[in-house]
C-alpha cells in the first residue's frame, strides 16, 4: 500500500523525527517553567495582597498579577497541548518509517 522510502527520504524521514524529539523536550521545559512562574506569581501577589490589605495594594500589586499568573498559566496549557500532539506526530512518523 505504501511504496518504499528511497534512501534521501528515509535519512530526511530520521532527521526530522530528530528535530521533532529534541523540539519536544525544550517545548516540556519550557511549559513546565510557565507554570511555576505563573503559579509562583500568583502566590506572591496572594501573600502581599493579604499582609496589605488596602485598595491600592489590591489593584496595583494583585490584580496585575494576577492575571500575568493566569496567563502564564494558561500559556503551560497551551504548550502541554502542542507537546502532547507533537509526542503522537512523532510516533505516527516513527512507526510510518518502520514500514
Amino acid at each position: 500500500m505504501i511504496p518504499n522510502l528511497s534512501p534521501d527520504e528515509e535519512s530526511y524521514l530520521k532527521e526530522l523525527v530528530g528535530n521533532q524529539t529534541r523540539g519536544i523536550r525544550s517545548l516540556h521545559v519550557t511549559a513546565n517553567l510557565l507554570l511555576v512562574f505563573g503559579g509562583l506569581l500568583v502566590a506572591g501577589a496572594a501573600l502581599y495582597v493579604a499582609g496589605h490589605m488596602t485598595d491600592t495594594a489590591a489593584y496595583s500589586v494583585g490584580l496585575p498579577n494576577f492575571i500575568g499568573g493566569m496567563i502564564s498559566i494558561a500559556g503551560y496549557i497551551f504548550l502541554s497541548r502542542r507537546v502532547t500532539q507533537m509526542k503522537k506526530l512523532t510516533s505516527l512518523l516513527t512507526k510510518l518509517s518502520a514500514r
